[in-house]
């Protein structure tokens, strides 16, 4: 009886032990029906070069079983399959888009990079992002400001406002010399800030464009269109031009010797007589100027005949009209500004009243020309 029992038991484990294995292969049924699944190696590593509505990349492939490649962008609206020749595992491919027939938005986008082998194995998917320029970011960039450009003679002071963008990686400025050479001349925006550009045809345009990178390692530049740099002069307007005088010391003390361009030389200065009377001296400008500003150097040496006023006048419409008078001066050199004129003619006026000898060494008067 025992002996049955025995054998029962041991009938019914190993019935039991079928039934739990198959169903414990049937969670692999699937799988071991439709064979083994073989990954290839993933894209080891990319580096993304952000550009002008395209952008670069480098990749590295190490699996020398990967055939094809394949990147996709755009919730895989856009796909890209590459072919994958044999190659070392260190050595990098290069891949643009953009720069091909499939086109790139301006963004941040993601791209899935997924490997084949030539059996139709594939590799995880390799996700990368990366940011792409174009309009809107070109739209937002401006040239460097320019705050003032000055002539003297033929040499342009250019004072330049600071970076209107972190972006600013240069300048690039053109000028003609007054030997008909075009110079072309570069600088980083941090040396901007104020640049002296010597012998300058100044009836030839200074043209100037910046020029900004998005992003370090961009393989684009983006730069704005050239500007003209206006640039101004001040022209002394009176200088060697005739005089006429109301009176002088000496013959050799004359209205003319004031506007000689010698503005320190005792035997260079018009001395008036010795009266109370009015003093003046007419210059002829030969033609038309719009005229601003004056400057007077004085001899200071007598003190009870310093001149403390004196008037500017301009000849407009047949009278002589005053643009500006000063009542109590005491200095040697004295330069004002007064409201634009357009005239042919100005005249320095002394007034008649006690002590108002003249001991004048030059009188400038200045037109501010704009090229």
């Amino acid at each position: 009886m025992n002996f049955r029992v025995k054998k029962l038991s041991i009938l019914i484990g190993i019935i039991l032990a079928t039934v739990g294995c198959e169903k414990m292969n049937d969670k692999h049924k699937t799988w071991l029906e439709n064979g083994e699944i073989v990954y290839v190696g993933k894209v080891d590593s990319i580096k993304a070069f952000s550009g002008d509505e395209r952008i670069l990349f480098h990749y590295w492939i190490s699996d020398p079983r990967v055939k094809t490649l394949q990147v996709s962008w755009s919730l895989g609206s856009n796909i890209l399959e590459i072919p994958v020749p044999a190659h070392l595992p260190a050595e990098p491919f290069e891949l643009y888009i953009g720069s091909n027939e499939k086109k790139i938005v301006e963004g941040i986008h993601t791209f899935n990079w997924v490997t084949w082998d030539h059996h139709g194995n594939k590799s995880i998917v390799f996700e990368t992002t990366a940011n792409v320029y174009g309009q809107r970011y070109q739209k937002r960039l401006s040239n460097r400001p320019v705050i003032i450009a000055n002539a003297v003679g033929t040499d342009v002071t250019v004072t330049w406002g600071g970076k209107l963008d972190d972006d600013e990686i240069e300048v690039i400025l053109n000028y003609t010399t007054t030997s008909d050479e075009s110079i072309d001349l570069r600088y980083t925006g941090d040396e901007l800030t104020s640049t002296v550009l010597p012998d300058v045809k100044l009836t030839a345009p200074i043209m100037y464009q910046t020029l900004y990178i998005p992003e370090p390692t961009a393989i684009d530049t983006f730069s704005v269109e050239f500007q003209k740099i206006d640039v101004q002069t001040r022209v002394n307007v009176v200088l060697n031009k005739p005089v006429t005088h109301s009176d002088a010391n000496a013959a050799n003390q004359t209205g003319q010797m004031a506007i000689d361009g010698d503005r320190t030389n005792n035997a260079s200065r018009w001395v008036s007589d010795d009266t109370h009377r009015e003093h003046w001296i007419d210059i002829d400008l030969q033609e038309y100027f719009t005229i601003s500003a004056f400057a007077i150097w004085r001899d200071l040496q007598t003190a009870s005949q310093r001149m403390p006023q004196f008037c500017i006048q301009a000849w407009i419409e047949g009278d002589w009209v005053t643009v500006f008078c000063e009542v109590n001066n005491e200095m040697a050199e004295y330069y004002s500004e007064f409201e634009s004129v357009t005239t042919n003619r100005v005249r320095l006026y002394i007034p008649p009243y006690t002590n108002n000898r003249v001991r004048l060494f030059e009188l400038e008067v200045y037109s501010i020309i704009k090229y």
